[in-house]
């Protein structure tokens, strides 16, 4: 699953986006948030939304991408961010959901697809 967030400073609005790479298909969602902080609270929002995502869906194992190096390596060290405790907290606890998870750092220009859906999501709010 690739995740990504579109964030816009001067409205507080975020598009997120995320793809589901599945045995031979793929499918992308995306949703809106208002009041976002911060591109990282983007960022941690689409993560979020993801993983309820796939549990709606019945999916038990997951790897998460995301071009968000400082969220994954929270996620990782089950660290702790004063600005996005209670989303970090709502991911520690869908975690347990999935009898596999991992979190994954990948480049940028790796995430163009989930960035795309995420930008475009963005773009309806206007």
């Amino acid at each position: 699953m690739y995740t990504d967030a579109a964030w816009n400073a001067s409205t507080g609005f975020a598009g997120l986006g995320w793809i589901i790479d599945d045995t031979g298909s793929s499918s992308s969602y995306s949703a809106t948030a208002t009041f976002v902080k911060s591109p990282l609270f983007a960022e941690t929002l689409a993560l979020r939304k993801a993983m309820t995502s796939a549990i709606d869906k019945g999916i038990n194992s997951l790897l998460i991408l995301s071009d968000s190096q400082s969220l994954i390596k929270l996620l990782n060290s089950k660290g702790r961010n004063l600005e996005i405790a209670g989303l970090l907290n709502d991911i520690y606890l869908l975690s347990t959901s999935f009898n596999a998870i991992q979190f994954k750092f990948i480049p940028r220009a790796n995430n163009d697809r989930a960035d795309s859906v995420a930008k475009q999501a963005l773009a309806v709010m206007f």
